[in-house]
């Protein structure tokens, strides 16, 4: 799996924390009456306490005695959001565990339980390299749109038999996934929990734990409720038109930059709407509010036009007032958003503000997958323009784990039904542009076939003049429709294996796809995969 820096590389991972440090001593911006380095130090003594006492809660947890020095130490973050992610996502946590071990720091891994519950089941493969499907599996039930932070359980039978279920229909490619013995973990973590995407992080951190990896964890929704980060949170409200704006102009650039075509893409800008004149524009900022009644995330947008006040509202049922300018105190800002929370208001950041506060506020270095360290870029446009600095720069890791073909299926792993379709198509298209070099010798055909063979030649050797250019593509084409009479058993043959071809290829895509959940997997794969084999 691609990992840069490489996780072994103590050179490398300490020439990204020495570089990250000295951009973040460079932040002299003042966030209400603290400089943004201050803040930093708070928020990292804060988010380690709270996620060491999360962590504790259902795996055993090592406290440094001295808590300085653990502060003072290299944090290094990844996230993902808690569902049954693929293997090259879980990855990033070995990734993180093992950069932390080389510089003597912290791994925390963030649970994105902010972002949306967008499905309850997932595909698990069936078949044969002939024929293969994606057998759609729940393990709950559908429900309404809303955040994992917010999703309870459903269903208990679907989400009982899930285990056992995925377990029956993998056993003839995975005898051994461990997801059937790991799926009681995920019940027992949900008893305690009472939350779908909790219940299954826990678990699968407890299985990290059982590997050896020394990781802490922490839900971004239990993040961003502390009083460092509602500070920060708070200063960004207080300056919405101009985060509103850094944030469209680095979409702006990113668009520039890297070609990208269209208005939506890779995300739509950040809008702006008016309602009245005497209220002025509302300008939508990047998170996300909705109440515990009505669990849909709404977009928010922010209005400056009451002094001293600042206005949010989802543009339908809610409206809220808060005491948030630059000119209040951080404090004020602070107790404004306990008491939104209190309310059962949920205000939570989108995918871009949410890296960026972990980035900024918290890591020393900050683990991306490809996709993730692509949409970032937008990130950091947004850090420059509203510091002036360079944000701290992150590190990249991927990885691919399949099926083994060769072993699962020994007589079909030299094939290549790709390739071969492939041929087929390109004998195809030379059986109908030059149907004459799938014949006989000239002198074995028959004569009606050796005489449009010969005419074809006569043509091909005509220079074409423009007189006649357009008569001898005609002449040409005409002697190829004719000869088709000759090859039609070979085209015929031919054909029939598009078919079961084309199959083969759906069901390589199906039983070789990297998207399987890392659990469909057995612990000997996944430990080679993570870099453990060895301890």
């Amino acid at each position: 799996p691609p990992i840069e820096p490489a996780a072994g590389s103590h050179d490398c991972i300490e020439i990204l924390l020495d570089n990250n440090r000295l951009l973040r001593a460079a932040f002299d911006t003042r966030v209400g009456d603290l400089k943004l380095w201050e803040l930093i130090a708070a928020t990292r003594r804060e988010v380690l306490a709270v996620a060491a006492e999360y962590t504790s809660q259902y795996r055993d947890v090592d406290r440094p005695s001295d808590v300085a020095d653990w502060i003072s130490r290299p944090i290094i973050v990844g996230g993902h959001q808690p569902e049954l992610f693929h293997a090259g996502v879980w990855l990033k946590n070995s990734a993180i565990d093992a950069y932390a071990r080389k510089v003597g720091g912290t791994a925390l891994n963030l649970v994105v339980d902010t972002d949306r519950c967008a499905r309850t089941s997932v595909g698990v493969p069936v078949g044969t390299p002939a024929a293969a499907q994606s057998v759609p599996l729940p393990f709950d039930a559908p429900g309404p749109d809303m955040a994992w932070e917010e999703r309870g359980i459903l269903d208990d039978h679907v989400f009982s038999a899930f285990g056992d279920r995925a377990g029956d229909l993998l056993l003839p490619l995975e005898p051994a996934p461990v997801v059937r013995r790991w799926w009681p973990l995920v019940m027992e973590r949900a008893a305690e929990s009472h939350r779908l995407g909790l219940a299954i992080a826990q678990a699968r951190h407890a299985i990290e734990g059982r590997f050896g990896l020394e990781t802490l964890e922490l839900p971004v929704s239990e993040m961003v409720r502390l009083p460092t980060m509602l500070v920060f949170s708070g200063w960004l409200l207080a300056h919405a038109r101009r985060l509103h704006e850094a944030y469209n102009d680095a979409l702006a650039e990113h668009r520039a930059t890297w070609r990208v075509r269209g208005r939506s893409r890779p995300m739509p800008d950040l809008g702006v709407r008016t309602e009245s004149a005497a209220e002025g524009p509302w300008f939508e900022v990047p998170w996300w509010l909705w109440s515990r009644d009505d669990p849909r995330r709404r977009r928010v947008y922010a209005n400056l036009g009451t002094a001293g006040t600042l206005l949010l509202s989802d543009m339908e049922t809610l409206r809220v007032e808060l005491p948030i300018t630059p000119e209040t105190s951080p404090s004020r800002w602070v107790d404004a958003l306990q008491r939104m929370e209190s309310h059962d208001l949920r205000l939570r950041p989108r995918a871009l503000l949410t890296t960026l506060l972990a980035r900024l506020l918290v890591a020393d270095v900050f683990v991306h997958g490809i996709g993730g360290a692509a949409y970032d870029r937008i990130t950091d446009g947004i850090v420059r323009r509203l510091t002036g600095c360079d944000p701290p720069r992150y590190a990249v890791v991927s990885g691919t784990l399949r099926y083994p073909a060769a072993e699962l299926f020994p007589g079909e792993a030299a094939r290549d039904p790709a390739a071969e379709m492939a041929a087929v198509r390109g004998a195809l298209r030379d059986l109908e542009y030059h149907p004459e070099r799938h014949l006989p010798g000239i002198d074995e055909l028959p004569g009606d076939a050796r005489e449009l063979v010969l005419h074809k030649r006569r043509w091909i050797d005509t220079f074409p003049t423009p007189t006649l250019a357009r008569r001898r593509c005609h002449e040409i084409r005409a002697a190829n429709e004719r000869l088709a009479f000759h090859t039609r058993a070979e085209r015929e043959r031919l054909g029939a294996t598009i078919g079961p071809l084309r199959e083969r290829i759906r069901a390589a895509g199906v039983l070789w796809s990297r998207e399987h959940p890392w659990c469909f997997f057995s612990e000997k794969s996944l430990r080679s995969f993570l870099l453990l084999e060895n301890g």
